[in-house]
């Protein structure tokens, strides 16, 4: 992928909304293309994060450990973001990421993402608020699958 081919589908990518030309071109350049055939892990649950992804192409399932079965919380297609949390913060990865077909992604750097913010400052509170919004949906569909398991565990036994 060239350049400008990073820069349009980082220019589509809801989170990036309102970042300058500039800007998606400093996030374009610093960022790191990978493939993953279908059924491979991009991370796990629990794991370290250091970076977000953007998907170019394929399709990415985030999954939680449910009793060794992983339940889909969300499936991630072209033009969206995974991991959006670990650009701005060091954490541990909420879900585990496979990809449901081969995939194509866009990783970006939390240093590169943090070195962007340091050079246009006027857009971290933009984003603050999105990830804001983000960490809240996630937490609403993690308190909704344990609601649902532990329905199901308390019938159980």
């Amino acid at each position: 992928m060239s350049l400008d081919d990073d820069i349009n589908i980082l220019s589509q990518t809801s989170f990036f909304e309102g970042i300058n030309a500039e800007q998606l071109r400093l996030l374009a350049f610093g960022s790191e293309t990978e493939n993953l055939t279908a059924g491979e892990e991009l991370f796990q649950q629990d794991e370290r994060s250091d970076c977000g992804y953007v998907v170019v192409s394929g399709l990415v399932d985030l999954t939680i450990n449910n009793s060794g079965a992983g339940k889909i919380l969300e499936s991630v297609e072209p033009s969206g973001l995974v991991g959006e949390l670990a650009l701005i913060t060091d954490n541990s990865r909420a879900t585990n990421a496979v990809a449901r077909r081969d995939t194509k992604l866009l990783r970006i750097p939390r240093v590169l993402f943090m070195r962007m913010l340091d050079k246009y400052p006027e857009t971290a509170y933009d984003l603050h608020h999105k990830i804001l919004r983000s960490v809240r949906s996630t937490i609403l569909q993690l308190e909704k699958i344990q609601v649902e398991f532990e329905s199901k565990y308390l019938e159980e036994e």
